[in-house]
């Protein structure tokens, strides 16, 4: 499958994501912290088994996981955790139609820290998309009037 395939793939269960939280607390019985618990075992659990799956620690020594680009994967486990711990806590305290959106912003930071860290190419039209992204989430967010 290629790159383009996993983000689809990606993009729905993140999409289901944000509803079955909120399914999840809807009651009160289960709080975010738990709930994200939970979700982020099956994460760690998934990804361990396709670690073994694949060989990848095999291919490792004590000396990679000190190495300068270990600390960049330490530093986005560390980023992983404030985000997705911020997200849980906001769709307890808020509704998923202005959370989600505003959440889903990462995608305009991710875009921009790409252009001027990673030396991606910038365009007119990746531009017009990031504006644009921005306005969407400004029409979809911006406004709980509509609650």
């Amino acid at each position: 499958m290629s790159y383009v395939g996993w983000a689809l793939v990606g993009m729905v269960g993140y999409s289901f994501t944000a509803l079955l939280v909120k399914l999840a607390m809807r009651d009160g019985r289960f709080s975010s912290f738990f709930v994200l618990a939970v979700s982020a075992s099956f994460v760690v659990a998934t990804a361990m088994i396709v670690v073994l799956i694949r060989g990848d620690l095999s291919r490792l020594s004590a000396r990679d996981l000190l190495s300068p680009s270990a600390g960049f994967v330490y530093a986005s486990g560390i980023a992983l955790s404030v985000a997705v711990t911020s997200y849980f806590r906001a769709l307890a305290m808020g509704p998923a139609s202005i959370v989600v959106p505003i959440y889903g912003t990462f995608i305009v930071g991710g875009a921009l820290l790409g252009i001027l860290f990673l030396g991606e190419p910038v365009s007119a039209r990746k531009l017009l998309g990031i504006a644009l992204a921005m306005a969407s989430i400004f029409l979809l967010a911006g406004s709980s009037g509509g609650r």
